[in-house]
C-alpha cells in the first residue's frame, strides 16, 4: 500500500478512530490548562475532537493546550496544527519566477542543515554562534583540530548537536573542568564521550559549537540551559525589503530542573513576549510536563512584565535575515540574548502554532499571511513587485 495514498490514509483514519473510541475517556478528560475557568461539557468536547478526527484524520492533541475546552472558545477561530503544517510546508516549498509561476524550491535546506545555516549567516554578516567542527561518518572535519580530545582541551566546552536535529534530541554539552570531563553536568570520562559521540554519529552528522554566554537577565531564569528567544516571521510577499517581513510573534523558552536545553518537549517552559519586549503573564509547559505557571518553577522569577534585553534588535535582525532568504515563506528563528546583543543559533522551517497558546486565536492572521487553497491543489500567493 502506497504511503500517503488514498487507501493508506483511509486505513490510518480507521485505526485512529478505533483508538479514539477505545481511549476517549482519557483523551476527553485531559487536565485543563485553565482550571480557573468554566468548561464545556464533556459531551461537547467529545463531539469537537471526534469531528476534527473525521475531518483531518488526526487526533488534535493541542485542544487543551489552546484552551478549547473552555466554555465559549470557538474551534473555528483557531488554525489547527494539521492545517498549519499543510500551509507551511506547501508555501515554504514554493517560489515565484518572473512570470509569476509557482515552482518547487529547496531554499529551506539552508535552515535544515544547521552547519550550512551558520556559514550563510556568517557570510552575510549576521551574528551567529561559532562552529568549531563537524563530524561526518565519525570523522572530525572542517576543523583545525584532529581529535575530539584535542578540540575539548582547546575550548574546554563543546555544545554538540545533530546537523539535522529537532526538539533538542541528541543534544548534549561536554565540559572540561580542572582536567575532569563532564557530560551535561555529570562526571564522565573522555572514553565515555567518544563512545557517546560515535553512537549518535551513526545516524546523524554532528556539529560542535562554542559555549554561548547569555545575558545575566536571561541566565537568571535557569543558568544550566541557554534560554533562547523564538521569533517567527513571514515573508508573504517574498520581498527583499526587511520592512515587508511580518512578525508572527515571539516567545522566550527557558529550561527547568536539571535540563541543559530549553526545549519544551524536554520539560522547559515557553513564555509569550509582548510587542514592547516584556514577558506575558503565564509560561506554558508541554502537556506531558504540566500546564501553565506565572513564575519559573525553580528560581521563582515572575514572568509578567519581565523585560528582555536587545528584543527590538533581535526582531530587526530576524526581519533583515528573512528578507535575504525571501524564497522561504515562514521561518522560526532561535536567538540567544548575550551581553553583546542577539546571536543567531539557528533558523527553522519547522515551527508550529505555539503563539495561539499564548495570545489566543490566530486563524484570521494565518488565513491572511499563510493563504492556501486546496482547490485544484493551487497555491494562493502575493509576491513582491518593484
Amino acid at each position: 500500500m502506497k504511503k500517503n495514498g488514498f487507501l493508506w490514509r483511509l486505513n490510518r483514519k480507521k485505526t485512529l478512530v478505533l483508538y479514539f473510541l477505545r481511549n476517549y475517556k482519557r483523551i476527553v478528560g485531559e487536565k485543563s490548562f485553565y482550571p480557573e475557568k468554566e468548561h464545556k461539557p464533556k459531551s461537547q468536547i467529545f463531539r469537537e475532537l471526534f469531528s476534527h478526527l473525521l475531518k483531518y484524520g488526526e487526533i488534535d492533541y493541542t485542544y487543551f493546550v489552546l484552551g478549547l475546552d473552555v466554555k465559549g472558545a470557538n474551534y473555528s477561530d483557531y488554525l489547527s496544527f494539521h492545517q498549519f503544517m499543510v500551509r507551511r510546508d506547501r508555501l515554504n516549498m514554493v517560489r515565484r519566477d518572473a512570470q509569476n509561476n509557482a515552482e518547487p524550491s529547496n531554499y529551506a535546506c539552508l535552515l535544515r542543515d544547521k552547519a550550512l545555516f551558520s556559514v550563510v549567516a556568517d557570510s552575510w554578516g549576521f551574528p551567529v554562534v561559532k562552529d568549531l567542527a563537524k563530524m561526518v561518518n565519525n570523522e572530525l572535519v572542517e576543523s583545525e583540530y584532529h581529535s575530539l580530545e584535542e578540540l575539548l582541551h582547546a575550548h574546554h566546552y563543546l555544545f554538540i548537536k545533530p546537523v539535522d536535529g529537532q526538539k533538542g534530541e541528541n543534544v548534549f554539552c561536554v565540559e572540561l573542568v580542572d582536567g575532569e570531563v563532564y557530560v551535561d553536568g555529570v562526571h564522565s570520562t573522555m572514553s565515555d564521550v567518544e563512545s557517546l559521540v560515535k553512537e549518535v554519529s551513526k545516524s546523524h552528522d554532528l556539529l560542535f559549537q562554542m559555549k554561548i554566554v547569555q545575558h545575566p537577565d536571561i541566565a537568571a531564569f535557569h543558568k544550566e540551559s541557554v534560554n533562547t528567544l523564538r521569533v517567527v516571521t513571514i515573508n508573504h510577499l517574498h520581498s527583499p525589503k526587511p520592512e515587508d517581513v511580518i512578525l508572527v510573534g515571539a516567545e522566550l523558552r527557558v529550561g527547568c530542573g536539571e535540563n541543559r536545553t530549553d526545549n519544551v518537549s524536554a520539560g522547559g517552559v515557553k513564555i509569550g513576549v509582548r510587542a514592547d519586549g516584556t514577558l506575558a503573564e503565564y509560561g506554558f509547559f508541554d502537556k506531558e510536563h504540566g500546564t501553565k505557571t506565572a513564575a519559573h518553577p525553580d528560581t521563582g522569577i515572575t514572568f509578567e512584565g519581565y523585560p528582555l534585553p536587545y528584543y527590538d534588535e533581535a526582531i530587526r535582525l530576524c526581519k533583515e535575515f528573512h528578507s535575504k532568504l525571501k524564497s522561504v515563506h515562514l521561518i522560526g528563528w532561535d536567538i540567544a540574548l548575550t551581553a553583546e546583543g542577539p546571536l543567531f543559533v539557528e533558523g527553522n522551517e519547522s515551527c508550529g502554532t505555539d503563539f495561539q497558546v499564548m495570545f489566543g486565536p490566530m486563524k484570521e492572521f494565518y488565513d491572511k499571511y499563510l493563504p492556501y487553497s486546496n482547490e485544484g491543489d493551487k497555491y494562493i500567493l502575493r509576491t513582491y513587485t518593484m
